[in-house]
């Protein structure tokens, strides 16, 4: 692994520098490079030197150790903080923290109490106030827009690196393939990623073979021309997985680009099954509820019922000793870096053996430290469980889609288009999967409304720690708004059934100032 990190940061070492710009954050460091195994460009033009840089792209997605450095190339937080923003800001999880601007990101603007009173954060104001003033180079690591946009840049550059390199590559027809299908499904990924999360971004075209001083561009674009680039890359994924004629050859290259000791490896089909789980993404996550049309949701179920139908075909990534080690959600939220929102909790039906299996009882901790009543938290994490470990290959967190993920949008999209019996079959699916020990709702005689609050409830168990909640709090309105009802400790641990915590989050973030900085944003985006 380490090899594969040498031979990939020599390549990026110039496109971090530039576009990304992040060499005031904490994490970075100045050190030149060192290249014991004198790797360059040249290993890229044969098929081993290509496998190892194509899966190099892990560097970014995932995390060794998030506060070491390698060359000039900071470790991944992707599985850590990164995901820990959406979880914070889709109130599944809190963190009262201000490391890596971690406490700002899920600031409240206020919450009122069953009684009445009104309660402020302690210290500072809503969270955009509180982002615009962090959203500095001199802010370093506590700047939290940063990591998402750099990773993702670099996963789009390391991409585009590798589709140009197959012009010199002498290799099969199906190995060519092979490597330029994963280089689409990433750059797919990535597009589709800041396009979820950022009000602006660049189309980046190029590479470092044809852009050795990775120039960047300068013509921002707004957030929906990326979910565009996003599904033109699945367009392109598509038609060229269809006009693969040797499976086996194909799928033989495609898993030695992938960490041989995962447990899910994907393969031709399961690819097509990301491409149309991952084009349902787009869609839901990026249009509100509201303005979701019927057609929108009869193309989600036909795009869902060929998505992703079991987690061995999902993108995946678990903890090992040489790789990741914990550092990550599933290993380090018993460290008391987040605590389970008592939001979620109130979600939770009654008799959900995963309420037990998962947190631990009678966990009083209201008011962390005085940094507001909106981080405490009643129940803890329980350790060694399904989604909670710190024992090597316990558990699995996923990038895109997955089974659970995909049977949700098939109840949601069924349900909102009057087949209410047959969505709740795919809510069940995934009780049953995650072995929640709930009654069948199939029969139950639920009708819309009802069907609709069950699947939102089941989302934010079921996808816990999957960096959703936040979408699904955006495009039903609450992330930039409301929740009525909530529950809420009070400075003295009593519990408020009924309190309201305007939220008042920004829907997207602007772009970061280590790119800004360096490449001036428009104020009309293409």
């Amino acid at each position: 692994m380490k090899k594969m990190k040498k031979l990939f940061n020599v390549g990026i070492f110039v496109f971090l520098l530039t576009l990304v710009a992040c060499q005031d954050n904490l994490l970075d460091t100045t050190i030149e490079p060192v290249d014991n195994n004198n790797p360059s460009t040249a290993s890229l033009t044969n098929v081993d030197g290509l496998t190892t840089f194509s899966k190099g792209l892990y560097d970014f997605l995932a995390s060794e150790d998030v506060f070491e450095s390698v060359g000039t190339e900071s470790e991944s937080p992707m599985l850590f903080f990164s995901y820990g923003y959406h979880e914070t800001m889709g109130d599944v999880m809190a963190m009262p923290w201000g490391n890596f601007g971690g406490r700002w990101i899920n600031q409240t603007e206020s919450v009122t109490l069953d009684d009445g009173t009104v309660v402020l954060p302690p210290a500072g104001g809503p969270q955009p106030g509180e982002i615009a003033t962090r959203n500095t180079r001199a802010a370093g690591s506590d700047n939290a827009l940063q990591y998402e946009w750099r990773d993702m840049y670099s996963t789009i550059v390391q991409s585009n690196t590798v589709i140009e390199a197959l012009e010199n590559l002498t290799a099969s027809d199906v190995d060519k393939q092979a490597f330029r299908a994963w280089a689409l499904w990433w750059k797919a990924f990535a597009y589709s990623k800041l396009g979820s999360l950022y009000e602006q971004g660049v189309i980046v075209d190029s590479g470092l073979l044809s852009n050795p001083s990775s120039q960047p561009s300068a013509n921002f674009v707004s957030n929906s021309v990326l979910i565009d680039e996003s599904n033109s890359a699945l367009d392109e994924l598509s038609t060229l997985l269809a006009g693969v004629s040797d499976d086996s050859g194909f799928n033989s290259r495609l898993s030695n680009f992938q960490l041989a000791y995962l447990a899910s490896i994907v393969g031709k089909d399961g690819l097509m099954e990301n491409v149309n789980s991952l084009r349902v993404r787009n869609k839901v996550y990026n249009t509100k509820v509201t303005d979701m049309t019927s057609g929108d949701w009869a193309e989600v179920i036909s795009l869902a019922n060929s998505g992703v139908s079991s987690n061995s075909n999902a993108f995946t990534m678990q903890s090992e000793t040489s790789f990741i080690d914990n550092n990550w959600l599933p290993g380090q939220v018993t460290g008391f870096w987040y605590f389970p929102s008592d939001r979620l909790i109130q979600d939770i039906n009654p008799g959900d053996a995963r309420l037990d299996l998962y947190f631990e009882p009678d966990f009083d901790f209201p008011n962390p430290r005085g940094r507001g009543i909106q981080y405490g938290a009643s129940k803890f994490w329980n350790d060694e469980t399904p989604i909670v470990s710190s024992t090597p290959l316990a558990v699995t967190m996923y990038y895109a889609s997955s089974f659970e993920e995909n049977q949700l949008f098939l109840a949601e999209a069924k349900v909102r288009t009057g087949d209410v019996e047959g969505g709740l079959g795919h809510l069940d699916a995934v009780r049953s999967f995650q072995n929640s020990g709930l009654a069948a709702t199939v029969g139950a005689g639920m009708n819309e409304a009802d069907a609709l609050e069950e699947i939102r409830k089941e989302r934010r168990l079921a996808l816990l720690m999957r960096a959703v909640s936040f979408y699904d709090a955006r495009r039903y309105g609450i992330a930039s708004g409301s929740r009525t009802g909530a529950r809420v400790l009070d400075e003295n641990g009593n519990v408020n059934t009924n309190a309201t915590i305007k939220y008042g989050y920004l829907e997207y973030w602007p772009v970061p100032a280590f790119e800004s900085d360096f490449n001036p944003v428009s104020p009309t985006p293409q």
